[in-house]
């Protein structure tokens, strides 16, 4: 019982951001803003209660709460990287899905043939500027 609460401890407190990129870098593509939405409100929601939940589940069993030491070692066991390196290779290729929905947005707003390519176009423009902030952050923030 340790295990789970050090591993869902390392989760809450770490993976929210896995939740966050991923629903962000789905958005910007516009394949499923449902599916987005939710990872986001997911991410956040377990970034807040997490920690609080498995810090009451830990009492109710008896056991002492989880810490970062444990979780990160819990962490690294199941997904074989810590979570830094989990961030950096979700953030490289939202990377490469930004330069791809950008160029496209482009060719397919600047295409003269129709309207509705001109409107997918400007969408998936705008949508990959939007998460351009959150890319530079994260691609700056090794370095502060």
């Amino acid at each position: 019982m340790e295990k789970i609460l050090s591993g869902l401890y390392g989760f809450a407190v770490r993976g929210y951001l896995l939740f966050v990129l991923l629903g962000f870098i789905i958005f910007m593509t516009g394949l499923n803003d449902g599916l987005a939405k939710a990872l986001i409100a997911s991410g956040i929601v377990l970034y807040i209660g997490g920690p609080y939940f498995i810090s009451i589940c830990a009492r109710l069993a008896n056991i002492e709460n989880p810490t970062l030491e444990t979780a990160t070692s819990t962490w690294v066991s199941v997904f074989g990287m810590f979570d830094s390196e989990m961030v950096a290779v979700i953030v490289f290729l939202g990377d490469i899905l930004f330069a791809i929905c950008l160029l496209s947005g482009a060719i397919l707003y600047l295409t003269p043939s129709s309207n509705d390519l001109r409107a997918k176009g400007h969408s998936l423009t705008v949508r990959a500027l939007m998460l351009a902030p959150v890319l530079v952050f994260f691609n700056v923030s090794p370095w502060i």
